[in-house]
């Protein structure tokens, strides 16, 4: 089974945002630390708003480090019509509607589409250690880590507080059991690593 590892960047009381983004909690450290992430991962998660950001990079635009990581866009809505909504931007991205299994459904079309063809595009096969990386909100995110058996969070703390009007905080209901398996810090951000008991 991959890994799935579930990228999180929150300020020191809990907010997820500010002025509706993550980039007003991130810091340099915490932006490292994601895009070291970003380059080991064999397939990327991403939900409908940030898939349809424009004013977000394209993951895998020609020529850029993740030219060939598939990248999976899940939504509750109609996935027919995100689609169009993602061709007609000109996203190489694959929309799936949420369930449960969906991220199964997510490995299964993994293993059929990048079976030949290395992280580089290289043509080495891909090992099964290699990981599925979920950038997204917390909705997702914790939807995500309730689903899959052994999914692991990677919690990045800003040392910041924030709580303004385009704050954002979590309010899924769920109760979901987590290991603390590594805690380091750098810069004053602390990287909590969690795997799901």
């Amino acid at each position: 089974m991959r890994r799935l590892v579930i990228s999180l960047v929150q300020s020191i009381n809990g907010s997820f945002a500010q002025d509706g983004w993550s980039t007003g909690v991130s810091t340099d450290a915490d932006f490292r630390n994601f895009i070291a992430l970003r380059r080991r991962a064999a397939a990327i998660i991403v939900d409908r708003r940030t898939a349809l950001n424009p004013q977000l990079p394209v993951i895998n635009a020609p020529g850029k480090a993740l030219e060939h990581t598939p990248v999976h866009v899940l939504t509750e809505s109609d996935p027919v019509s995100l689609q169009a909504a993602l061709t007609e931007a000109g996203l190489d991205y694959r929309a799936c509607r949420f369930t449960p299994d969906a991220i199964a459904e997510v490995v299964a079309s993994l293993e059929t589409t990048v079976s030949g063809t290395g992280a580089n595009g290289s043509g080495s096969a891909r090992d099964d250690s290699e990981m599925i990386l979920c950038e997204s909100g917390p909705h997702l995110a914790f939807r995500l880590l309730d689903a899959y058996p052994g999914a692991e969070l990677v919690l990045s703390v800003s040392p910041r507080y924030i709580h303004s009007p385009g704050s954002h905080f979590s309010r899924l209901q769920a109760t979901i059991d987590l290991h603390l398996i590594d805690v380091r810090s750098e810069d004053d951000q602390v990287f909590l690593h969690y795997v799901r008991a």
